[in-house]
C-alpha cells in the first residue's frame, strides 16, 4: 500500500506519547508498505533528527511550526466553535503540502494522528481516511477542568465545551476512527462515530528494550514515577503523591526513596528535589536503568485519559506497580494479578508500603506484569490489527471503484 501519514510533530525524541506511537507506526508500516510522513517540526526539534526516520519512509516532509502563528490562531478561536488545539495546528503551508502530496503520490489511504491533524485529510473523501483520535479529548479536558482552579481551569473548561460539540461530529466524517478503549468512545458526549467505524487500537511497548536486567542491583526502598513532567496530568499526579501519599510512605518506611524521572520538570516538581530522599532527574538518555533499579513504580494519575506509557513500560520491566483506576483505564490490567489499584491517598500509600515490605509480593506481581505485556501489549500486536483494517478499507474502496 501507499500510505500518507500526517502527524502534529516530528516523532522524535521519544519523550511524548504521540511521538512514541507515530515513530513505531512509521517503522512498522515502512517495513511493509510505502510510507510518506508529513508533520510539523517544532522550534526545539533539530532538523537533523529527521534522518532518524528517512530509512523507513519514501519521504519525510516537515513544516516548521510557527508558535507565533499558532498562538494567534488559538486566540482567534476563543470566540468560535473550533477547539483551540485544532486551530493551533492550522497552517496553510501544511494544507498545501498534504494536498500536493495526495496529487503527486496518489496514496491508497490517509492516516491523520489526532483531531489536530484531521482537518488536513478529512476533505479527501475519494480516499480511505483513518483518524487516530487515540483518546477522547472531551474526557481529557472535562477532567482537567474539574480538577484545576484559576485561569488554567477556565481555559480547560473553555476547551472542554468546544470539544464536546466538535469531537463526535468531526470523527463521523472519517472512514475509520481509532480509539484506545471503549471507555473513550463512551466519553464522546455528542454524536459519537458509528460503532461499525470505530476500531479500538491501543499502542504498545517494546518488550525487548523495556526488559528487566538481572545484572542491575535493586536500590532498596526506591519508588519510581516517570513521564513528561511538564504535562499537566503528570504534574498533578506528582503533586498529589508528594503531598498526600509520600508522607505516609516515609512515616512507615523511613528508608524509602522516590525517583521522579522525565523531561522538562516544572519548577514545582524541581522543588521536590529539596527533600534528600527525592531525586528529580530531568531528561535522561535512557529510562530503563531507573526502572530497573527501583523496587516499586507508581502512577497516581487523577486526570487525563487514554493509555499510560509509564504503566506499560514499568510492567514490561517487571516492576510491581500501584496505579489509579484512571491510569489503568486504557490497559485494563487485572488488579491484584498484574498490578495494584488505589484511588485514595490512604489506600495508595498502604499498597506502596505493602510492596516495599514484601519481596515475594513484589516478585510475583512483577513477573505476572511482564508476562501480560509480552502476551498482549507489543507494538506489532496492535499495529498488525491496524494494518488489516487499512488493507480492508483499501480493498473495499477498490471494489467499489
Amino acid at each position: 500500500m501507499r500510505l500518507v501519514l500526517v502527524a502534529p510533530r516530528f516523532p522524535f525524541p521519544l519523550d511524548k506519547g504521540d511521538r512514541l506511537t507515530v515513530h513505531h507506526l512509521v517503522r512498522y508500516l515502512g517495513a511493509r508498505h510505502q510510507v510518506w510522513l508529513a508533520c510539523f517540526l517544532e522550534p526545539d526539534q533539530d532538523p537533523a533528527w529527521v534522518d532518524e526516520l528517512r530509512p523507513h519512509c519514501e519521504e519525510v516532509l516537515t513544516v516548521p511550526l510557527s508558535r507565533g502563528r499558532a498562538y494567534r490562531n488559538s486566540a482567534r478561536a476563543v470566540v468560535g466553535r473550533t477547539p483551540l488545539q485544532v486551530r493551533y495546528y492550522a497552517d496553510p503551508r501544511m494544507r498545501r503540502l498534504v494536498d500536493d502530496l495526495v496529487v503527486r503520490v496518489r496514496p491508497d489511504a490517509l492516516y491523520a494522528h489526532t483531531i489536530r491533524m484531521g482537518p488536513y485529510t478529512v476533505d479527501h473523501a475519494d480516499l480511505p481516511r483513518v483518524l487516530a483520535m487515540q483518546i477522547s479529548m472531551t474526557l481529557q479536558y472535562r477532567r482537567l477542568a474539574a480538577e484545576t482552579r484559576g485561569p488554567a481551569g477556565r481555559f480547560y473548561d473553555l476547551e472542554y465545551r468546544k470539544l464536546r460539540g466538535f469531537e463526535g461530529p468531526f470523527a463521523r466524517r472519517f472512514d475509520r476512527v481509532l480509539l484506545i478503549s471503549p471507555h473513550d468512545l463512551r466519553a464522546i458526549e455528542r454524536d459519537p462515530p458509528e460503532p461499525s467505524r470505530v476500531v479500538f487500537n491501543p499502542h504498545g511497548v517494546d518488550g525487548e528494550r523495556f526488559a528487566p536486567d538481572p545484572a542491575t542491583e535493586k536500590q532498596p526502598g526506591t519508588i519510581v514515577f516517570s513521564g513528561n513532567l511538564a504535562y499537566p496530568p503528570n504534574v498533578d499526579a506528582a503533586r498529589w503523591f508528594h503531598t498526600a501519599i509520600w508522607p505516609r510512605v516515609v512515616a512507615a518506611v523511613p528508608s524509602a526513596r522516590w525517583d521522579v524521572v522525565g523531561a522538562d520538570p516544572v519548577p514545582e516538581i524541581q522543588a521536590m528535589g529539596a527533600d534528600p530522599r527525592i531525586t528529580v532527574t530531568g531528561r535522561v538518555p535512557d529510562l530503563v536503568p531507573y526502572l530497573d533499579r527501583a523496587e516499586v513504580a507508581v502512577d497516581p494519575l487523577r486526570i487525563g485519559a487514554g493509555l499510560q506509557n509509564k504503566v506499560l513500560e514499568g510492567m514490561a520491566v517487571g516492576l510491581p506497580m500501584v496505579v489509579t483506576t484512571i491510569a489503568n483505564e486504557g490497559i485494563q490490567a487485572a488488579p491484584g494479578e498484574h498490578l495494584l489499584l488505589a484511588d485514595d491517598a490512604e489506600r495508595f500509600a498502604a499498597e506502596v508500603i505493602r510492596l516495599l515490605r514484601d519481596p515475594d509480593l513484589r516478585a510475583g506481581l512483577g513477573a505476572a506484569a511482564r508476562r501480560h505485556i509480552l502476551d498482549a501489549w507489543s507494538w506489532e500486536h496492535h499495529f498488525a490489527d491496524l494494518e488489516r483494517v487499512v488493507e480492508g478499507l483499501v480493498a473495499e474502496r477498490h471494489g467499489h471503484a
